[in-house]
């Protein structure tokens, strides 16, 4: 599949994401930060991974101003080569590190964190998450990610929603509006919520209808007694009114129901625009940085802060680039403002390029031989790594 290099205006619109994109277009202003000439020196040094992914490593050195030290690392995933897939934590409400979430996956030997997430609360993820091609967290609303695909050893950008039923026969149906999510569906729909939200406690109308094995198990009622964690194997639906509210009540232990959810959408960035089909994977991401050739990051006061930042970018030729920039090695400073980590993704060949979570977030890991320690890149390996909600890894075949 041959990437697009230009958008209609329509799609420019659907994939605008506030914090970097303007409504009006891509920002050009000269209060931007110039990316500086890093790339235009050799690499410190280079190396190669199993599969056929090569590193290259920019860094500035000790500079007199902490600021001003950039450690830039990019690997290239020849296309076809590595097998792409998510690597989460035990739930959505317990993250772990990267380093933790890829440990037993001893083929991985590109690893880097993946999307965003409301560090003051449990940590759920902002985004949509699918595991084994069965949706993990979802919604209906319109969302963004990256969709892995191991058959083909492809990674591709997405826009999607979820797709769901709940059916009882004699009882009608009901649009499942979102499972595992931060909020309740909207009143026309039920949520689902399932043991891999984790311990903590998840958001519930006055009534939840309990469903494992196809039959009702039981009915709760109160919001308090139904926002506990689900038993394995067991689908807790729930709503905060309207259709939704009225359907459940309808339903008895002992009733028959089935749920099914399933992710539609579309690959935007490829010719076409095909449906996303049946990826074996998925983790939601932050923002679509460039595309189609042209840096859509904003140059606002947040967007301006230099700081860590990781993504990935599609090269012309289908080839992937796992990136990530900082500041010093050692500490939390420095890195690239938004529009210069545009800028370094197109310098590096980008014709398209997302945001992963930044800041504190930001790991890249690698592997330089299959069942090896997971060796850091873009920091010491001495340095903190944050704990997250899901990473990308890609495995040697």
């Amino acid at each position: 599949m041959k990437l697009r290099r230009a958008l209609t205006p329509a799609l420019a619109a659907a994939l605008a994401v506030p914090a970097l994109v303007t409504t009006a277009g891509p920002a050009v202003s000269t209060s931007c930060k110039a990316p500086t000439g890093i790339l235009r020196t050799n690499p410190v040094k280079t190396m190669s991974l199993p599969g056929g992914a090569s590193v290259r490593i920019w860094d500035t050195g000790n500079r007199k101003h902490d600021v001003d030290e950039v450690r830039l690392v990019a690997i290239r995933i020849p296309a076809g080569t590595l097998i792409p897939r998510a690597a989460t934590s035990s739930s959505l409400s317990r993250p772990a590190t990267p380093k933790a979430q890829a440990r037993n996956i001893p083929r991985a030997v590109v690893v880097v964190n993946g999307g965003v997430f409301d560090p003051s609360g449990p940590s759920i993820p902002k985004r949509s998450q699918l595991l084994h091609g069965s949706v993990r967290k979802g919604k209906a609303a319109t969302d963004q990610g990256i969709a892995l695909y191991e058959g083909s050893r492809t990674a591709e950008w997405t826009l999607h929603g979820m797709s769901g039923t709940a059916s009882a026969p004699g009882k009608g149906s009901v649009s499942v509006g979102a499972v595992n999510w931060q909020s309740l569906a909207g009143s026309r729909s039920v949520t689902e919520y399932t043991r891999a939200w984790g311990s903590a406690r998840h958001p519930a109308g006055s009534r939840t209808v309990v469903v494992k094995s196809g039959r009702v198990t039981k009915v709760i009622t109160g919001k308090r007694a139904g926002s506990r964690r689900p038993h394995t194997g067991e689908a807790w639906l729930t709503a905060g009114g309207g259709e939704g509210l009225s359907w459940l009540r309808s339903l008895h232990p002992g009733d028959a129901v089935s749920v099914d959810t399933h992710l539609t959408g579309v690959l935007p960035f490829v010719d076409g625009r095909p449906g996303i089909g049946r990826p074996d994977s998925l983790i939601g991401v932050s923002a679509g940085l460039v595309r189609g050739g042209v840096n859509w990051a904003g140059c606002g006061s947040r967007d301006e802060t230099l700081r860590p930042r990781s993504g990935m970018a599609w090269l012309p030729n289908g080839d992937l680039l796992v990136a990530a920039v900082a500041g010093r090695p050692t500490a939390y400073l420095g890195g690239a403002t938004a529009h210069q980590w545009g800028e370094y993704l197109k310098q590096l060949g980008g014709v398209n390029a997302v945001n992963f979570d930044g800041g504190t977030s930001v790991t890249l890991l690698v592997r330089t031989r299959v069942g090896g320690p997971l060796i850091r890149l873009d920091r010491s390996g001495k340095s903190f790594q944050r704990a997250v909600p899901d990473s990308l890894t890609f495995l040697a075949p």
